[in-house]
């Protein structure tokens, strides 16, 4: 892989990220809160440096090899000096995400959108859960405010907002705050009503465009309470599954407006699949169908190729252990039963899983602590593809 720094997330660097396994050496998976709002700059680089203290204390109070130590202390000595002379935090950079190994030369890091929790993970493969935390949560949105004479066309994704065009038309004449029509004569009436229509029909036409060019998951509307349901009646069927709403919002409001209104609507669509994935998961187990809850249930489906969806409470944690050679996971410390190995101690199974599924073409939700239908599941449950 390249070394290089970067700022969007997308599924296909994390993936890269994922399918990397090290021919020497571990990698030292580095997050940091860099979030300017909370944190000065000459604040966050020594909580980097005790992060990175409290870490070699406790690789060399336990059974690491003092050469890996010695890895571990080279790839920090990268990390910091990024830190020190590289950084530069831009626009809505709220964290750090940092990948290396320097006996294979690799140093990747990620600019997050959101603050991180600082810790540092050192471990046989990268760490990537908050990586996927991250992403999952991020829907790509085209927020399309529209009112009779104009309208904007915005890409909001993981906090950064890009314009893509404006539609102007030009009606002439006052155009009545509560309705359709602004002026007495018909004729008139009718030419600026046929008018407002093609400027609609312009903008509905420009959105299945963005959407057939993948810019976007989720339609938002900004406009007029009562002008949406004419706006949405232009759209083309496909568009209207992908709409969740309409917003309090016109051409003319400034762009900090926009986005925190586009981003409040994202929260939203979250929460209600959070509700609606957890549910559906709770009936299919309860009916018996093809779910299963609980960690050891979860990896032993996983074994087996089975889960198409992990669904997982956001902070679970646990420590467990990894086949070195074909990755095998496991609570127990046992050789593994396909290579007969000795297996490797990993500071979070859950990781783990998650590479796994991910490597196997399925998928990974996460749900916020806070959510009390996780308890149903014991915390991790599945959604599989066979019964296992």
């Amino acid at each position: 892989m390249n070394n290089r720094e970067e700022r969007l997330i997308t599924a296909e660097k994390i993936e890269e990220i994922l399918k990397y396994r090290p021919q020497k050496g571990w990698v030292t998976s580095f997050y940091l809160n860099i979030d300017p709002r909370f944190i000065v700059a000459e604040k966050f680089k020594k909580v980097a440096q005790n992060v990175y203290r409290e870490k070699l204390a406790e690789l060399k109070s336990g059974d690491v090899a003092e050469e890996r130590v010695r890895q571990f202390e080279r790839d920090f000595s990268q990390i910091n000096q990024f830190l020190e002379e590289k950084l530069e935090i831009k626009g809505r950079t709220r964290g750090i995400a940092a990948f290396v190994n320097s006996e294979e030369n690799l140093f990747r890091v990620f600019l997050l959108p959101q603050a991180a929790k600082n810790q540092i993970i050192f471990d046989p493969d990268p760490y990537l859960r908050p990586l996927t935390a991250i992403l999952d949560e991020y829907h790509r949105l085209l927020v399309a405010i529209v009112d009779h004479r104009d309208a904007r066309l915005f890409e909001v994704y993981m906090g950064e907002i890009m314009e893509h065009e404006e539609h102007k038309t030009n009606i002439r004449g006052k155009i009545k705050e509560g309705g359709w029509y602004g002026l007495e004569e018909r004729r008139i009436e009718r030419k600026i009503e046929n008018q407002i229509l093609q400027h609609y029909k312009e903008v509905a036409f420009a959105c299945m465009e963005h959407f057939r060019k993948g810019h976007f998951d989720y339609l938002l509307v900004g406009i007029k309470k009562e002008d949406y349901p004419a706006f949405l009646n232009l759209l083309h069927s496909y568009l209207r599954t992908r709409v969740k709403g309409r917003l309090n919002l016109n051409p003319k409001d400034p762009i900090n407006v926009i986005i925190e209104e586009a981003l409040k609507a994202e929260q939203n669509i979250e929460t209600e699949e959070d509700n609606q994935i957890l549910q559906e998961l709770i009936e299919k187990i309860g009916n018996d169908d093809l779910a299963t809850s609980s960690l050891p249930n979860v990896l032993r489906a996983l074994h087996f190729g089975a889960c198409q969806m992990v669904v997982v409470d956001e902070d679970l944690t646990q420590e467990g252990f990894v086949c070195p050679q074909c990755h095998y996971i496991t609570l127990e410390k046992s050789d593994c039963p396909l290579c007969n190995l000795p297996p490797v101690e990993v500071e979070d199974i859950i990781d783990e899983i998650i590479a796994e599924v991910l490597l196997q073409g399925g998928e990974v939700k996460y749900i916020k602590t806070d959510n009390p239908l996780l308890e149903k599941i014991q915390r991790i449950g599945a959604f599989l593809r066979f019964k296992v």
